[in-house]
Parts: structure tokens; sequence; C-alpha cells
């Protein structure tokens, strides 16, 4: 009975074996990626803020009881919307009394004019009589006063017609300016009109806000503005995460002189944010080069593994991986700077290293570009 127990142990063990070896064989689906050389500069963090290029206190360009207002604080308002409409009833009068001035001006110059015609006319024929017997001197001057007078009250006329048309002009000028509107498309950041309140020419109804056309300004220390040119990219981290490269537009020529730096102006686009919000006065983080490019080893930062207080990576040769201890120099973006243990084309585990062992075969996938786990 003792030799059946032993014989089913042996058998069971045998059985077992192959197994297990087999298990440590299997290769480990890993994914790898490459080491490169990327141009880098050391850079130094200098924090801004974001800043509006247009920020506009609308104002009325008459006179006027405020009759509507058609925004709150907040709307976001297209160009030319309108925004506060005043009370028109008087203005509306003016423009009729000035139409009905300008009719009565025009039949007045047409009246002056028939009248200077006339006269000329008479004149002429009182000229063409100078050497015949039937010229008359004193019907002649009396006739020649005559065209002069017609000539003037024709000016008259005319004078008289440009003023009602001014008149009128100004009342149409006054009657579109009821309607006051956004002068760009923004949001609305205050509101100080109200309906049945008067405004005089050129008081606020509201200020606008240019959420489309955003810089970042900074005070950049001296030594580092003096090497900045327009056109320089810069990487700028936004509140909430956004990250962006952000272009030198201006380094404005003024130096504080108790902090010995100058602000800059940086351009960037911002329609591409997706789920960020952005405000003006949010802080931004810009890493401003502070020496000359330099070409350095990378390897994605999802390869680095802690051991023993030593950063180490697995290296994938020959169809295993090979643990590698390395030296960190700066961050590049996503990826650090590998001052010694790595060369450029060489393949690094970035997902599934935490669970591999020296010598364990694997077999390894390439990842996408962009695509990976992400650690600080």
């Amino acid at each position: 009975m003792l030799r059946q127990a032993l014989y089913s142990v042996v058998i069971a063990t045998v059985a077992l074996a192959p197994v297990g070896a087999a298990a440590q064989d299997r290769a480990a689906k890993v994914v790898v990626d490459v080491v490169d050389v990327r141009e880098i500069r050391d850079t130094q963090t200098v924090i801004g803020q974001l800043v509006a290029t247009r920020r506009s206190t609308v104002a009325t360009r008459i006179a006027g009881i405020v009759d509507s207002v058609a925004f709150e604080v907040g709307d976001q308002v297209r160009k030319d919307q309108a925004l506060v409409t005043l009370d028109n009833s008087r203005i509306r009068l003016d423009k009729s009394s000035a139409q009905a001035s300008v009719r009565v001006a025009e039949a007045a110059m047409r009246v002056a004019e028939t009248r200077l015609k006339l006269a000329a006319q008479t004149f002429a024929r009182q000229e063409a009589l100078a050497k015949s017997a039937a010229f008359s001197r004193s019907r002649y001057q009396d006739l020649e006063l005559a065209a002069v007078q017609s000539r003037n009250e024709y000016a008259q006329a005319e004078a008289q017609l440009q003023s009602v048309k001014s008149s009128l002009e100004l009342a149409e000028y006054e009657l579109s300016h009821t309607v006051i509107k956004a002068p760009f498309e923004g949001i609305i950041i205050s509101q100080q009109a109200q309906p049945g309140q008067y405004v005089a020419q050129g008081g606020t109804v509201a200020t606008l806000l240019d959420i489309n056309n955003l810089e970042v300004e900074a005070d950049v220390p001296a030594n580092i503005a003096n090497g900045l040119r327009e056109g320089v990219r810069v990487e700028a981290l936004f509140e909430g995460g956004a990250r962006r490269q952000v272009v030198v537009r201006s380094t404005i020529p003024v130096q504080n002189v108790s902090t010995r730096t100058r602000p800059v102006r940086f351009s960037a686009r911002f329609d591409d944010l997706g789920e960020f919000q952005i405000a003006i006065g949010s802080s931004v983080s810009l890493q401003m080069p502070v020496s000359a490019a330099r070409k350095v080893v990378s390897a994605p930062k999802d390869a680095l593994l802690q051991a023993g207080g030593s950063w180490i990576v697995y290296v994938v040769e020959d169809g295993v991986a090979k643990r590698r201890a390395v030296a960190l120099g700066q961050a590049v973006g996503e990826r650090m700077e590998i001052t010694s243990g790595l060369q450029s084309g060489e393949m690094v585990v970035v997902r599934g290293n935490e669970r591999l062992r020296p010598g364990q075969p694997v077999a390894p996938v390439r990842a996408p570009a962009g695509n990976g786990k992400t650690q600080g």
C-alpha cells in the first residue's frame, strides 16, 4: 500500500515538472519604445499670466434714455450684435422735420434757379442791344442788378438746402446709433446700463472682453529677456494641465529696476484646448531657455524604474529583457535625458516592465506614437 502511494507521488511530480518549466520559458508580452537623440535647452521656469489683447468699454455715441438691454454679464456676443437700444422717439421727429425742411429748401432752390435763368436771359438780351438805338443804359443797369440779386438768391437757397440736408444727416446718424452694437466678438464682463437710465454721450454701457485673441505676459529676468527674439518658441503649462508652445511676439524695452525683469508678450493658439478651461489672469508656467540647444540621448519616462535607490530600465536584446542601470539628466517633455547606460537605437520596455526579471524572454510590441503610460 505504501509502495503504491509513493509511486503515485512520483508520477504526479514527473507530470507537473514540464508544465512549470514551460511557464518559466513563456515569453512575456511587453510594449517597447526606442531610445533616440533629441535637441533640448536648459530652461528656467518663469510664471506668467493669460491676458486679453482687447478689452473694450463699449460706449454710446449719442446721449439718450436706455430703452432696452439685450445682454447679461457672461454672455458671449457676436461682432455687431445689438447690446443696448436707446429711445429714438425725439430723433425720429427730428428726422421727419429735417426731411420736410429739405423738401421746402429744394422747392426754394428750384424757384431761385428759375429766377436766375430768367434774369440772365433778360440781361443778355439787353446787353445785345448795346450798339442799337433801342439800348437803354438805365434799363441795362437795372437788369444787371437783378441778375446779381438772382445769383445771390440762388446761392442762399443752395446754402439753405445744404444746411437742412446736414440736419437730416445728423438725425439719421443719431437714429442709426440708438442701437449700440458689439465692436468685436467677445464675452460681456460687466454691465453699466439699465432700462430707463439716462446715458450721456460717450457713456459706458458694457465692458467687452475678446477671448479669441489672448496672449501670455510674463516678467522675464533681464539676462534671459536679452536673448529672446521674435518667433522663439517656449513650452508653456496652463492651469488645468494643458501644454502648448507659445511664441515670443515682443520683448517690451522697459526694465523693472527692483526686480530686474522685462515684460515679454507671447502669442498662442487656444482653439484646441478641448476640456481645459482658460481664464484671463490665470497663471502660466513658461520654460524659458537659458542655454544654447544641445543634443542628448533620451528615453521614455515610462521605461524608468527605481531599484535600490537607483534608476534602471529593461532593454530588449535577442528576445530577452536585460536590466540596465541608467543615469538621468533633465526632462525632455514625456522623455528623460539619459547621461549614461543607454545608446540611441536601443529598445526599452515601457509597458509590462514592472513584472520583468533579468533574462526573461519577451514578446515585444512597438508602442504607437504618442501612446503609453504617463508618469510624473
